[in-house]
C-alpha cells in the first residue's frame, strides 16, 4: 500500500515539473516578443500559444522547447532554453549588437577632432577671432558621399533584402542586428566611387572660425559643436576641441585673475621717492614711488588684472620693485657716498651712546 502510493505521489511530482517547465519556455517566448521586438500585436495574429511558439522557434524547437529536452536534459542545459551560452554566447561578452541596439551606443556621429591653438598673452586677455585648419573627414566631393560614381544605382542587399537589419535565433530569442553584408543601408554595389573608394568620406582640410573669448588661460579647451569631421552615414558632424596654448610675455605673468610686472627703481628714487611709469593692460601709468622703498616691495593696482571667462571681477596687478645699485660711480658721485657712510655711521655711534 505504502510503495502504491510513493508510486503515486513519483508521477504526480513528475507530471507538475512537466508542466512547470513547459509553462517557463512559453513565458520566456512571450517575454521575449513583447520585450525584444516590441510588437504587441502580433500575438494576436495566432489563434493559440502553441502557434505563435512554432512560428517563433519553428516545429522542431518547440517541440523540444515543450519537452525541456536536448543533450542537456535540463532547464538550462537543453534545446528547450538554448543554454546561456546560447543566448549570450554570441553577444561578445553580454555586449554586441544586442546591448548596442538596446542602448543606442553605436558611436552615431561624424569623428571628434582635437586641435591646438597658440596665442599671445595680449590675444588670450582681450579676445581674438582665429581660422584654425585642421585634417579631418570630409563628405566625398566627388560622389556627393554616396560611394558611387554619379549615375550609378545600387542593387537592393539579397541578405536583408533591403531593410538593413539581419536576425539571427539566440536560443529563445530573435535579435536584430546591423546586416554584415551592407552595413545597413540596404544597397549593394561592386562599383565605387574612385575618389573616396567607396567610404563615402575623405581626409581633407577643414577651416573654421574660432573666436576666442576675452580671459582664456593657458590650457583651457574650447568646444565647437558639430564643427568636426563628417559622418559617412550622413548623421551630424562631430564636434572640435580646441586646446588654448598661451605665449610667455615678456612683460606681465599671469596668476589666475592678477597679472605682475616689475618697475625698476635707480637707488635715488628708492632713498627719496618719485614717481615711474607702469604698463598695464590699457596702457602705462604713472605710479608713486614712496621714500625708502625696499627691494622686492610691491604695491597693488585694484582692478587692474584680468576679467577671466564667465565673471564679471576684474583681477589686480601687482607692481614688483627692484632697485638697481650703480656699479661705475664718478669721482663727485663716490666722495658724496663717503660723506653719506661717515655721516651714517656717526649717526650709529650716536644712538649706541645714548642707549649704552
Amino acid at each position: 500500500m505504502e510503495e502504491k502510493s510513493l508510486c503515486q505521489w513519483s508521477v504526480i511530482r513528475s507530471v507538475l515539473a512537466i508542466l512547470q517547465w513547459w509553462g517557463f519556455n512559453v513565458t520566456v517566448i512571450i517575454m521575449n516578443k513583447w520585450i525584444f521586438q516590441l510588437d504587441v500585436g502580433t500575438f494576436g495574429t495566432f489563434d493559440t500559444v502553441e502557434d505563435y511558439s512554432i512560428n517563433m522557434l519553428g516545429p522542431d524547437g518547440f517541440e523540444r522547447a515543450a519537452e525541456g529536452g536536448g543533450s542537456g536534459g535540463g532547464p538550462f542545459g537543453g534545446a528547450g532554453f538554448g543554454g546561456f551560452e546560447d543566448i549570450f554566447g554570441g553577444f561578445g561578452g553580454f555586449g554586441g549588437d544586442f546591448f548596442r541596439n538596446v542602448f543606442n551606443q553605436g558611436g552615431i556621429g561624424g569623428e571628434n577632432v582635437k586641435v591646438s591653438l597658440e596665442v599671445s598673452f595680449m590675444e588670450a586677455v582681450q579676445g581674438c577671432t582665429k581660422n584654425l585648419a585642421f585634417q579631418t573627414s570630409m563628405i566625398c566631393q566627388a560622389c556627393g558621399g554616396s560611394g558611387v560614381p554619379p549615375g550609378t544605382k545600387p542593387e537592393t542587399c539579397k541578405t536583408c533584402k533591403g531593410s538593413g537589419t539581419w536576425f539571427s535565433q539566440r536560443g529563445v530569442f530573435r535579435v536584430e542586428s546591423t546586416c554584415p553584408k551592407c552595413g545597413g543601408t540596404g544597397k549593394f554595389t561592386t562599383i565605387f566611387c574612385k575618389s573616396c573608394k567607396g567610404e563615402r568620406v575623405v581626409r581633407g582640410t577643414k577651416t573654421v572660425k574660432l573666436d576666442v573669448m576675452p580671459g582664456v588661460d593657458d590650457g583651457d579647451t574650447i568646444r565647437l559643436m558639430r564643427k568636426g569631421g563628417a559622418d559617412p552615414d550622413g548623421n551630424q558632424l562631430g564636434d572640435l576641441f580646441v586646446t588654448i596654448k598661451v605665449r610667455k610675455d615678456p612683460v606681465f605673468r599671469r596668476e589666475g585673475s592678477d597679472i605682475h610686472v616689475d618697475a625698476v627703481l635707480n637707488i635715488t628714487q628708492a632713498l627719496l621717492g618719485g614717481t615711474v611709469q607702469v604698463p598695464t593692460l590699457t596702457g602705462e601709468v604713472v605710479l608713486k614711488v614712496r621714500e625708502g622703498t625696499q627691494p622686492g616691495q610691491k604695491v597693488v593696482l585694484k582692478g587692474k588684472g584680468i576679467k577671466p571667462r564667465n565673471s564679471h571681477d576684474y583681477g589686480n596687478q601687482y607692481v614688483h620693485f627692484n632697485v638697481v645699485i650703480p656699479t661705475n660711480l664718478t669721482q663727485r658721485q663716490r666722495m658724496l657716498i663717503e660723506e653719506f657712510a661717515k655721516e651714517e655711521q656717526s649717526e650709529d655711534e650716536k644712538g649706541a651712546a645714548a642707549s649704552g
